[in-house]
């Protein structure tokens, strides 16, 4: 039983790692925490437990030219529930981009 809990473990961490990339990039300034922005989300996947990404995992083309951005990226309850239906065939992440006046 003891060795049933142990490979679970194991498994369930080895689920949930990956080694997907996210690229942040553009022609932009970081702005600072107290100002205000709008939020753009974009979702990215990778396959084969983040070794080949579906589509291009970077964030030029949200990023506007010239403007102040903060960027999060995040492992949200939607990008979990992708991975664990999958059983981490794909991964998936989310970038959020804070577009500031």
């Amino acid at each position: 039983m003891r060795r049933a809990l142990t490979l679970g473990a194991i498994g369930g961490a080895l689920l949930l790692s990956s080694c997907a990339t996210i690229s942040i990039s553009g022609e932009a300034q970081l702005a600072p925490k107290s100002a205000v922005c709008r939020k753009v989300n974009q979702k990215q996947i990778w396959f084969l437990f983040g070794l080949f990404p579906i589509g291009d995992n970077s964030t030029d083309d949200i990023i506007p030219k010239g403007k102040k951005v903060k960027i999060e990226t995040k492992f949200t309850l939607t990008d979990f529930a992708i991975q664990f239906l999958t059983s981490g065939f794909l991964i998936s992440r989310t970038a959020e981009v804070y577009v500031c006046e």
